[in-house]
C-alpha cells in the first residue's frame, strides 16, 4: 500500500527559515481567553488586525482585536 507524502518546497522552507529569523527582534506576547483566562496564542509585537481564536480549555469562539490587547507602559504618578 503506497502512502502520499506531501513534499515541501524549498522555497517555502527558505521563507519560513527568513521569517523565523525576523521575528527574532520582536517581543512576543500571550493572548489569554477573555471567558477564562486561558493561554490560546501568542502575537508578536508588530501583530495588527483582529485575530479569531477558540478557547480549547472552555470552547468559547472570540474575535480579539490587536489593539486592545496591547502592553502598556506602566506610567508612574508623581
Amino acid at each position: 500500500m503506497a502512502y502520499y507524502t506531501k513534499t515541501v518546497n524549498e522555497y517555502a522552507r527558505f521563507r519560513a527559515q527568513v521569517s523565523r529569523e525576523e521575528a527574532q527582534e520582536f517581543v512576543e506576547r500571550e493572548l489569554k481567553c477573555p471567558e477564562c483566562g486561558f493561554i490560546v496564542a501568542a502575537a508578536f509585537s508588530d501583530a495588527t488586525g483582529h485575530f479569531k481564536i477558540k478557547c480549547q480549555k472552555c470552547k468559547s469562539i472570540s474575535v480579539l482585536n490587536f489593539a486592545y490587547f496591547r502592553r502598556q507602559k506602566l506610567r508612574h504618578k508623581h
